[in-house]
């Protein structure tokens, strides 16, 4: 056969099975080839009968336990020479299931008998020779024994303990090859006469006329090449971060787990909103914030919940609970953070909190219990809502998105709301976004704040949805390896899918 025909992988293996005899397949492997290369070599070179293949599958007793616990039974009692009190046995044994077991096979062979007295059971020897036989498998398999080489009348014990999960049975495969005189022959003229390829030193020397060069097929499909990159769902991440900062944000982060005071209360959502409820919100079973007394600014949102303290507002009319406001929560919104910034500002502030949030939410194609959300407050003078229309349009047109609008809605701790929607193509309707508003007084007069401040909560997966053409949230976690490599990007420049 022509030497063309050999790849430098087949030479490689060739050249190491010339004057070797029977090669096994992890022998091949020391010389620096990866097992798959081997093992396509391997059916490459048998196909052409440069090579012989030999394969041999050994079956493989393996004993996960040192004895089986009918054994274990029969010891205590000759070790007793007497019956023994049912109750005395179980001891022995690691649970009720494990004694049952030895118990009950013990009787079933006949090699012991339980009678019953007014004094208890007791177990005592029948047959004290009846598991001879199983004791020598047991000793046959301790120490290595193959099945072929079991003695014939314990072989039929085998499968119940393989059964029981006393004995495992593997099998092994094994490859041997060697090469035949054609693949000496073709490795002959391959080490001879082929250059694999030219190099310097062959084209300054003119050493390379005469030979045979290696024919490579430039058509040949070359396999595809998929880099490592940022999940589509941290690559928007970065790209929403990027916009906010360009526009003067600052980015702020907290824990997510936080007490109800600032989840909830410090945004003047009332103790008994539905919204509270477990059925909506993660609590920390048994877990509270000590620290939280009234007074200070836990007694400003305390009495702005009672009677609206000096908001001019009625409040929600309770009794305000301190033990509730205690209580820990996974946070339900990023808000928590920005409030909080809020409380500590000596100046105009313009922060932004972009992170995980936690619903008790069922889910399905537009609802996840763990989805990132990105929250931000302005606070300055002269502030209303003309300017948080102006900022949300500008910061969506950031990320390319035209197709916004802002409807009037309802939250408890904004007045004017407005919610946020964009048009999807592919559900060919208005889908929601997020919320946004301007703070009442209820929530930023307790925090020491008397300038307007412009808020909202946006949610992360539903941009990228609109932005990927996706109509399943749970896509984007799905970890589809197939649907990650294929996906070119999230950016607004290239956010098709590659195809192929």
């Amino acid at each position: 056969m022509a030497t063309g025909a050999l790849h430098p992988i087949e030479v490689r293996v060739l050249g190491a099975l010339k004057d070797a005899g029977w090669v096994d397949f992890d022998s091949l492997l020391s010389g620096g080839l990866l097992p798959d290369q081997v093992r396509r070599s391997i059916e490459w070179l048998s196909s052409k009968g440069f090579i012989e293949v030999e394969q041999n599958t050994l079956a493989k007793l393996v004993l996960l336990l040192p004895t089986a616990p009918e054994l274990l039974l029969l010891r205590r009692l000759k070790e007793a020479g007497r019956p023994v009190p049912l109750s005395d046995l179980k001891k022995d044994f690691k649970s009720q299931d494990e004694f049952s077991a030895a118990l009950g096979r013990a009787r079933e062979s006949l090699w012991i008998k339980v009678e019953s007295s007014a004094v208890g059971s007791f177990v005592s020897m029948l047959d004290a020779d009846g598991a001879a036989k199983l004791e020598r498998l047991l000793a046959h398999l301790a120490r290595g024994a193959e099945e072929d080489a079991l003695p014939e009348e314990l072989r039929p014990l085998l499968p119940d303990l393989i059964k029981r999960g006393i004995v495992q049975k593997t099998e092994e495969k094994s490859t041997r090859v060697r090469i035949t005189r054609d693949g000496l022959a073709a490795l002959e003229a391959a080490e001879g006469g082929r250059v694999e390829r030219l190099t310097p030193d062959l084209l300054a020397t003119g050493r390379w006329r005469g030979k045979e060069l290696r024919p490579i097929d430039v058509r040949a499909p070359a396999p595809r090449f998929y880099p490592g990159r940022r999940h589509p769902v941290n690559e928007f991440i970065e790209e929403v971060k990027e916009a906010y900062i360009s526009m003067g944000f600052t980015e702020i982060e907290g824990a997510a787990i936080q007490p109800a005071l600032w989840n909830f209360d410090a945004l003047f959502t009332p103790q008994d909103h539905p919204g509270r409820e477990l059925q909506d919100t993660f609590y920390l079973m048994s877990m509270e914030d000590d620290s939280i007394k009234r007074e200070g600014v836990v007694d400003r949102i305390a009495s702005t919940h009672e009677d609206g303290w000096r908001t001019g507002s009625r409040g929600w009319q309770y009794r305000w609970n301190t033990e509730e406001a205690r209580r820990l929560v996974l946070r339900t919104h990023n808000t928590v953070l920005t409030v909080r910034a809020l409380e500590s500002a000596k100046e105009d502030l313009r922060v932004f909190a972009l992170g995980k949030v936690y619903r008790n939410e069922n889910l399905d194609y537009k609802h996840l219990a763990e989805f990132h959300q990105m929250d931000g407050v302005i606070m300055g003078d002269g502030l209303n809502t003309r300017h948080l229309m102006g900022f949300l349009t500008g910061f969506y047109r950031k990320l390319g998105m035209s197709e916004v609008k802002l409807w009037p809605s309802y939250f408890p701790y904004t007045e004017p709301s407005l919610q946020v929607v964009g048009y999807s193509d592919l559900a060919n309707d208005w889908i929601e976004l997020g919320g946004s508003g301007v703070f009442r007084p209820e929530v930023t007069w307790p925090l020491g704040v008397k300038k307007p401040v412009l808020a909202w909560g946006l949610g992360i997966e539903r941009l990228i949805l609109l932005r990927l053409g996706l109509d399943d949230l749970r896509v984007l976690y799905d970890n589809d390896l197939g649907w990650l490599r294929r996906r070119a990007t999230t950016s607004i420049a290239g956010s098709q899918t590659l195809q192929g």
